[in-house]
């Protein structure tokens, strides 16, 4: 796997035993300067400017070291990104490397594992030093934090520092996004995309989120979720009829705080769905479809302890549907939509208002065929093009994405298989 940190082993030399480094100023657009709060070894100090597709530039990290110690620099996504995962093997598009002519105490890589940092060897006394961050020419527009830490040899505290820079690269860069599942024992796994090696969704390594899930009888995302575990919190009602409330923990991976009990009397739903942001306010909402076949709203609040308001009527007749997917924006006017199947086997689209008193515009058909499927999936926008995409399960297992078009006509492309063998679980979000 081909790595941010690329180059092997530099020994690039000391300019005295104690004395500083050469500076060689900063190159490129201005930097990005990130202090760290003053320790027993004084100050770390980084400035990252941005560099842009077939360019570089050169960062500086400046450190007083009371005594001996090392600095270390790593290098990973922003927050807003995804992780660096297995399919940016040959499409990270980035290197580190001293500047040239400058010597520096420093050694880089030299294999490919992403957690690998620069490491640089520093006597006590004031310290600047150079690396040097080259963009292919067709490197993605990725957002790099850089973290350094100086660790004095004496076990003092460490003193450290955090910059970002951004590329400006020739294309964006897909977000993930989780599939969470549930077996028969039930247990609960997230699946991402960016871990897959043999498939878009990998299997084998999902995020374990626990064994209690088999007590719901139904379970629903308020929207999609990405990879770091942000978006759509998650909703299930057990077998007594009472519905709880699943909040996303966050933390940079998808992990969900103790439940939250919503209330009782859910049972008499016969579909609960989540639904997105239809009312145009932020916050995620749900929806009900009762026995009689009326379709109710809950607008979100946004409080955890009081995640619903009471329920408002938003429709008759949705008995005829057999499935309900909510949280998806597919025809690109950043207000939710909602798809619906009906009994046939026909694909409806009700594109959302954004107004919580009339959240629906009049169905219109987008499909035929679809009763081949036993689960649909509100998934993200896997492709960075604006417009989230489909999944779909069919009966023996297989998981299709349906890619997104913008297009209300027309929302999504011909299918392409993404994995297999999901005939295992018996719920999917």
């Amino acid at each position: 796997m081909r790595k941010i940190l690329r180059g092997g082993r530099r020994r690039l030399g000391a300019l005295g035993a104690a004395g500083a480094l050469l500076a060689t100023g900063v190159a490129g657009a201005s930097g990005t300067a990130a202090h760290a709060a003053d320790g027993a070894n004084g100050p770390v100090v980084l400035t990252t400017p941005g560099v842009a597709a077939g360019g570089q530039a050169v960062h500086t990290v400046t450190v007083d070291a009371a005594e001996g110690g090392v600095l270390t620099l790593g290098f990973q996504t922003a927050d807003d990104q995804r992780p660096w995962g297995m399919r940016d093997e040959w499409s990270i598009g980035l290197t580190v490397g001293a500047p040239d002519g400058v010597e520096q105490p420093c050694t880089y890589p030299g294999s490919a594992l992403l957690l690998e940092k620069v490491s640089c060897e520093l006597p006590a006394g004031r310290h600047t030093l150079t690396y040097r961050v080259s963009a292919s020419a067709s490197v993605p527009s990725w957002h790099i934090v850089v973290d350094a830490r100086f660790a004095p040899a004496s076990g003092a505290a460490d003193a450290t520092a955090a910059g970002r820079f951004d590329v400006a690269g020739v294309s964006a860069v897909p977000m993930d996004w989780d599939v969470l599942a549930r077996d028969r024992s039930g247990d609960m796994r997230a699946y991402g995309s960016y871990e897959g090696e043999g498939s878009a969704l990998d299997v084998e390594w999902g995020k374990d989120l626990g064994v209690n899930w088999g007590q719901y009888d139904r379970l629903t995302k308020l929207a999609p979720i990405d990879v770091r575990g942000r978006g759509g919190d998650v909703v299930a009602r057990d077998a007594s009829g009472v519905l709880w409330y699943h909040r996303l923990a966050g933390g940079g991976r998808t992990s969900f705080e103790p439940p939250v009990r919503v209330g009782s009397g859910w049972g008499a739903y016969r579909s609960i769905r989540g639904a997105g942001d239809l009312t145009g306010d932020g916050r995620h909402d749900l929806l009900a479809v009762d026995g009689s076949g009326v379709l109710w709203l809950y607008r979100g609040t946004g409080d955890p302890a009081r995640p619903f308001e009471a329920r408002r009527q938003a429709g008759t007749g949705w008995n005829i549907y057999t499935s309900l997917t909510g949280g998806l924006d597919v025809t690109g006017d950043r207000k939710a939509d909602l798809i619906a199947r009906d009994g046939s086997g026909a694909l409806w689209l009700y594109q959302g208002t954004g107004d919580g008193n009339a959240p629906l515009q009049a169905r219109r058909q987008i499909g035929t065929g679809w009763n081949i499927y036993d689960v649909l999936v509100a998934y993200g926008d896997v492709t960075a093009d604006g417009h989230p995409e489909l999944l779909a399960r069919d009966t023996a297992g297989v998981l299709w994405q349906y890619t997104g078009t913008g297009n209300a006509a027309a929302p999504f492309r011909s299918r392409v298989q993404v994995a297999q063998y999901w005939d295992g679980f018996d719920a999917i979000l």
